[in-house]
């Protein structure tokens, strides 16, 4: 299995992506502010197998103080094969050394993002626009 990542958002097919997230299952994106999000980013990578996109992460940065990185995600049939592992080190490859890098964390992967040395916040808050489903999801005490 040979494994492409590429860098930045061309011919990314937007609509293949935002369904990669919903089989994950990471909730649901639409393609266009998928997009839009991509587009800001400082850094944005994606995972290819046969020309067909597998997996998709993308990170922001200051590129002075602080990182955080998002929408990490890989198709269910191939994760547990290095795909994740190759698309986290392309990110933090691109990222400022030196300051923190933060990321959220689909409830039950944190043992994944400890192999990169992230460890759990102490001081760490979030302001969810729908914190029921937050709690209910597993991101929210």
């Amino acid at each position: 299995m040979k494994i492409i990542i590429k860098y930045g958002i061309e011919n990314i097919d937007w609509v293949a992506l935002c369904e990669i997230f919903r089989l994950a299952p990471l909730g649901t994106r639409e393609p266009n502010k998928l997009k839009e999000a991509a587009k800001n980013s400082h850094t944005v990578c994606s995972a290819y197998l046969d020309h067909a996109i597998i997996g998709f992460g993308r990170a922001i940065s200051d590129s002075q103080y602080q990182s955080a990185i998002y929408d990490v995600v890989v198709l269910p049939e191939f994760q547990n094969q290095g795909v994740g592992k190759s698309i986290m080190e392309a990110l933090l490859s691109k990222l400022p050394k030196g300051g923190p890098v933060l990321i959220y964390v689909a409830p039950g992967k944190q043992d994944f993002y400890r192999k990169f040395g992230f460890g759990n916040l102490k001081t760490g808050m979030g302001l969810f626009p729908n914190p029921v489903m937050s709690r209910e999801n597993g991101y929210l005490e």
